[in-house]
């Protein structure tokens, strides 16, 4: 029987990440060897050529195709983000290509279809390439809390809890090179994007993003939506300080009501 016929976690360690068992070789070149003594030169070429047969392409085009294989891998393991807006924000609104890729993911045994969770496979190459980004790349949320989803005012009810979830995705946030804080502005309620630090003498991270709410309340379930994204928040940052904070603010509008019905009662 073909070994890729056993499923994954029958001949593998599923909590552990993809390509554990490779050898590392300092006496050779390439320096990473695989379980069929093939040589590779990085983990991601020997999942990206090895496991998925891709082509490797320039430098620039293989950091830029496993750096989108993990950010979709990232999106479908936080289970909040639902297809249309997964469409919008990662693939421009090209339902064709998702359905593509979608395809592409579960031919290859990473992902159960368009909506499904990832494969014990899919996630232990999820966790095999957020645990390899560059040094200037930020971390990838993996297995953080989220705020359980909710619809009017809780009288206060979930404040802890969301203290709590907050707080754990706050510290994680402080390594990425722009973050969202919750702040009070003026005497109003607010959420502020804050850019990577910039400047030739003293480096300043500056605000790009703002947005003001009557009560706290409500600015914690903008936040809560926010947080359950935290993986796209790198590429939400450089939409921002690139193209300004109207195109972000309509940028999110969109994300935020896809998927959502239209009720005409």
């Amino acid at each position: 029987m073909d070994q890729h016929e056993i499923p994954y976690e029958k001949r593998r360690n599923p909590n552990l990440p993809f390509g554990y068992w490779c050898i590392a070789d300092p006496d050779g070149y390439p320096h990473l060897i695989d379980e069929h003594g093939r040589r590779w030169s990085c983990l991601r070429e020997y999942i990206w050529c090895g496991r998925l047969g891709m082509a490797r392409g320039s430098n620039w085009e293989f950091t830029a195709t496993t750096e989108f294989l993990l950010a979709v891998l990232a999106a479908i393991d936080r289970r909040v983000v639902h297809i249309e807006e997964r469409i919008n924000d990662l693939f421009g609104g090209a339902w064709d290509g998702e359905r593509h890729y979608a395809s592409w993911l579960e031919g290859h045994k990473l992902a159960e279809g368009l909506t499904g969770d990832l494969t014990p496979e899919g996630r232990a190459i999820l966790v095999a390439l957020a645990s390899t980004r560059g040094a200037e790349a930020a971390p990838i949320p993996i297995g953080l809390p989220t705020v359980a989803p909710w619809r009017g005012l809780d009288g206060g009810d979930t404040q802890e809890e969301r203290k709590r979830a907050f707080k754990v995705n706050a510290a994680f946030a402080e390594n990425l090179p722009g973050r969202f804080i919750r702040e009070q502005i003026g005497r109003e309620w607010g959420i502020k994007l804050i850019g990577a630090p910039e400047g030739p003498n003293i480096p300043l991270g500056r605000v790009l993003w703002t947005m003001t709410f009557p009560d706290q309340y409500a600015r914690d379930r903008l936040f809560a939506w926010l947080v359950h994204r935290i993986e796209r928040w790198e590429a939400w940052t450089a939409l921002a300080s690139k193209h300004g904070a109207q195109a972000f603010t309509e940028h999110i509008l969109r994300l935020r009501f896809a998927d959502e019905t239209i009720d005409l009662g």
